[in-house]
């Protein structure tokens, strides 16, 4: 499976966001039918945009790993 860049699709979406709006700004019409489309490219930022932060903070503070508990047979 192919690795996801999320810092080159971020930039896609906000890109995508900035065409939308602008398409919205210049007309009524437009502006209906574009906004559930730029409520759910909003969504995906936010999404991504945590995701990117917690993998960040994971390569800064690896988890440690866990101690295995003894178990006396008996």
């Amino acid at each position: 499976m192919r690795p996801i860049n999320i810092e080159d699709l971020l930039t896609n979406y906000k890109e995508m966001i900035n065409t939308l709006e602008y398409d919205s700004m210049r007309s009524a019409g437009k502006a209906k039918l574009n906004s559930d489309k730029l409520l759910h490219l909003h969504a995906l930022v936010l999404h991504y945009t945590e995701k990117l932060n917690s993998q960040k903070v994971n390569e800064i503070i690896p988890k440690q790993p866990t101690k295995k508990k003894e178990v006396a047979n008996g």
